[in-house]
């Protein structure tokens, strides 16, 4: 995900902080339709994408393509079956991943105070103990601020001498595998978004064990190949790790407390509440103010991922009406370990070829509409299926960040990843596996 951290950043041009505040609005919108429902989802829908449009020309190229073309089959799939189905299919691509823009939205504000907890000491911390606090660093604050937590640190490392391969991959690594628990994750959204009914408590429990064992091998791995006595770290004070878990035992007791209202919308909301109150109650006006910026000048920063994850909203409706419509069958009536490990692994090869893996779980979520599925197993493997793709493939936006920031080749990357990469596919289908046999999913 795109991201800018500073706050010394000049003044963004008008249209740019016309999106911000569209933006905000937006997220204002969902929060009141999860909440209530007199305020219909639709209207946050319409908001994501006069936003989207305002920041076209902040889409890369490739991206703007990818995602006119998903979009293209998704209207088309909508044109065909539209003559049977009712006209409020409209309305529901329309609004289909306002939710989940909203959430990646919100999340950007827990930046203006989880990131503030990360030390900037000068000091460099060396050898296999600054590698591991390192790893778990990037994974335990990359769940709380994405990649804002994986951007500071390699600049941090940065500083003395260029980041090594070495370090990209531990970051990498650490930060990928968050993506298999974390309710601040743009994959966790994905998941809950495409598998509706599933739970977030229960997959943030199932895949903590498997983002356990994958950093394990991470670092085992990594610690084999190199001199991990010389490695140089992040000068991480594991006292600070009171903020991410104050976030996330937040929202598992407001679930907990609020079980009618859809996980998401807590999420935005605690999202923007929380770090507003802290800003006013550390720094009165000040606080105010970088609030303020944040929504001008900071969030605008994921029109790429606004335009793509709105897009693969209308593919998921438009294949799930296309398949209602025509009354087509995937050829099974049951979704288990199998079928599971079966999309993982299609998933991560089409990841490598650089797919991204909202489109796969959005495909995936509209071929599977009329199947009846367990939804936390199908939820769970959407998280695999955008952990694993991620740190497999050389074209996503974590590595795409590292390679241009940093001039880390891209293929190297992925090369040093490869091994590590199988192993997290084989541990992931022995998970999903275990967890269909005990039927904990």
């Amino acid at each position: 995900m795109s991201d800018n951290h500073s706050n010394a950043q000049p003044t963004s041009p008008v249209h740019i902080r016309v999106a911000g505040i569209i933006l905000y609005l937006m997220i204002l919108l969902s929060v009141a339709s999860g909440l209530t429902a007199m305020v219909p989802s639709w209207w946050a829908g319409i908001a994501g994408w006069l936003a989207a449009m305002l920041l076209l020309r902040r889409v890369r190229r490739m991206q703007l393509l990818q995602s006119g073309l998903i979009l293209l089959v998704g209207l088309s799939c909508l044109l065909w079956s539209g003559s049977h189905t009712e006209p409020m299919l409209w309305l529901k691509a329309l609004s289909a991943n306002q939710a989940l823009v909203t959430m990646l939205a919100a999340v950007s504000f827990l930046r203006l105070i989880a990131a503030s907890q990360m030390s900037d000491d000068r000091f460099e911390p060396q050898g296999a103990n600054a590698f591991w606090k390192t790893l778990l660093g990037v994974h335990i604050f990359g769940a709380v601020i994405n990649l804002s937590a994986m951007m500071i640190m390699a600049e941090r490392l940065n500083q003395k001498q260029p980041l090594s391969l070495t370090q990209a991959v531990t970051l990498s690594r650490g930060f990928g595998t968050a993506a298999l628990w974390s309710p601040f994750f743009a994959a966790m959204g994905v998941a809950l978004t495409n598998a509706p009914g599933a739970h977030l408590f229960v997959l943030a429990l199932a895949g903590l064990p498997i983002a356990a064992v994958a950093l394990w091998i991470a670092g085992t791995d990594i610690s084999k190949e190199d001199d991990i006595d010389q490695f140089k770290g992040y000068p991480l004070d594991l006292s600070a790790l009171w903020m991410p878990s104050l976030l996330a035992v937040s929202i598992m007791a407001c679930h907990f407390l609020l079980p009618r209202v859809p996980v998401l919308t807590l999420i935005a909301l605690l999202s923007i509440l929380l770090p507003l109150v802290i800003l006013i109650f550390k720094r009165s006006s000040v606080g105010v103010s970088g609030y303020k910026h944040h929504i001008i000048n900071v969030i605008p920063n994921i029109g790429s991922e606004l335009l793509l994850f709105l897009a693969a909203g209308v593919l998921a409706v438009g294949i799930g009406s296309v398949m209602i419509s025509a009354n087509i069958t995937l050829g099974f009536s049951d979704f288990g370990a199998w079928q599971a490990s079966g999309l993982l692994i299609i998933s991560v090869i089409l990841a490598i070829a650089g797919v991204h893996p909202v489109i796969t779980i959005a495909t995936a979520g509209g071929l599977l509409a009329t199947i009846d599925v367990a939804p936390d197993l199908l939820a769970m493997t959407f998280l695999m299926c955008w952990s694993g793709g991620v740190i497999a493939s050389p074209l996503s936006g974590m590595h795409l960040t590292l390679s241009g920031r940093f001039n880390i080749s891209n293929f190297k990357l992925f090369m040093r990843n490869r091994r590590f990469s199988l192993k997290f596919l084989v541990l992931q289908i022995a998970f999903l596996s275990l967890y269909d046999a005990v039927g904990v999913l």
